[in-house]
Order: C-alpha cells, then structure tokens, then sequence
C-alpha cells in the first residue's frame, strides 16, 4: 500500500521575505505544499501571488483557511486558541463565516474549503459550524478520538519548528524531520508535517530546509511514496 505524506504551512497572510524564500524552494523542487492563509490578515499582494501561482502550477499548492484572524481567546495562561470552550457556538459561527466569505472572494475555485484551526485549538463547536458552512477537511495537530463528523480529518502530528522551554523556537534538522517522518508512516497511511515559513529566519534553519527538500524529492522518486494536497483527496 502507498504512503501518503502532506507539508502545511501555517500563519501564511503577507508576501514577505520568509514567505518567498520558503514558497520558491517548494517549487522548484516541486514538492507540493498547503498553505493554510489567515483571512483576516491576508495582504492584497499575497492574494495576487497565490491566485497566480494557483493558475500556472495548480498540483503545487492548496490554499486553504487558517481561522479567522488568528487571535488567542483562551483565558488560561499556557492554553492557545481562537476557537475554543470559552467560545460560544454564535461566535465561532460568525468567525468561520467571515474568514470562508474573504477566502472565497479572494480565490474563489481556488480555495480549497478545507480549515485549520490556529494554535490546534477547536471543540465540538467549530467542528458543527465547519460541516454547516460547506468544509469538506480539517487539520489540526491530532485525530479526535471520539465523536462523528462527516469533515475528512488530516491531523498533522511532525512539526518542523521545535519550542524550547525559555520560549525560544528553533527547527528540526532535515535527516531528523525523515526519521520522524518514517516513523509515523509506519502507523498511519497520512503523515501530515506543519511548518512555519517564518522559523526559518537564519543561514542555518534555511540549510536545513533546503535538505529536507531535496530529501523529500529523493524519497518521492520511490513508488510508495507520494506527496500529496487536500485537494488530491477531494478528486480521488
């Protein structure tokens, strides 16, 4: 059986130098990617640049919805999210449908109707209004263990930045990223890896980057391996 690798990347809203950087050495690698875009941040420039991009190389790239304005609504300290328990059903509701309204008028049939919630953060809430306001997919950090839904649930457990204690954020090196990456193919027929373009800020994290693609171009060239897009698994 084929394995089945996706890359997210995460907190996309403006074209700046770390965007570009990151977007342009998936490309010319042609490893796709999901960009998970905050709707209520996004710059005109950026809409132009992915819709344009979305046109010419069309199996590179997914755009998809990251929240609404990728805020922290948590009252707890150490607790992240923008939908969460202390967000009623009415206020999650009117967040989802302000941010797929934005989406849909700035990509149109290039927005894939797929969510992905800011910090990992969602409940019960967010997935009922995401199956009522026409969402197909969903991606957070781990699969629920209980309850149903009709939303296709990509959880992507391998994240490239790693979170120090002191609150500093490094990354993973590139040979590092494919062993965990091998690990959890072994257990799930989807491994799914989150990055954030702006972690790699330095000469060496870019390094870094630039391995774990070529890398993933090698291991692609093998048959039981494919990288693929939310939107592949909406054709298939």
């Amino acid at each position: 059986m084929g394995r089945h690798i996706f890359i997210r990347d995460d907190d996309v809203w403006t074209l700046d130098k770390s965007f570009r950087f990151f977007f342009d050495l998936a490309r010319d690698h042609a490893v796709p990617v999901v960009y998970a875009v905050i709707p209520g941040k996004m710059d005109k420039g950026l809409v132009r640049f992915l819709r344009r991009a979305k046109e010419k190389t069309p199996r590179l790239l997914d755009i998809v919805q990251h929240g609404w304005r990728h805020l922290n609504h948590s009252p707890r300290a150490g607790i992240k999210y923008e939908f969460g328990i202390s967000r009623s059903l009415k206020s999650q509701r009117e967040d989802i449908r302000q941010g797929a309204r934005l989406m849909r008028q700035a990509f149109g049939d290039r927005f894939t109707p797929a969510f992905v919630p800011p910090f990992h953060g969602y409940d019960e809430r967010t997935l009922r209004v995401l199956q009522a306001e026409g969402f197909w997919a969903f991606s957070a950090g781990n699969r629920r263990r209980e309850g149903k839904n009709r939303l296709i649930e990509l959880p992507a457990k391998i994240s490239f930045s790693r979170y120090e204690r002191d609150g500093l954020c490094s990354v993973h090196n590139a040979a590092d990223m494919v062993e965990m990456l091998i690990k959890d193919m072994v257990r799930r027929p989807v491994s799914g890896i989150v990055t954030h373009h702006t972690d790699f800020s330095t000469a060496l994290s870019r390094k870094e980057l630039i391995r774990f693609f070529k890398l993933i171009g090698a291991l692609r060239s093998k048959k039981e391996w494919r990288v693929i897009l939310f939107s592949n698994l909406w054709r298939e």
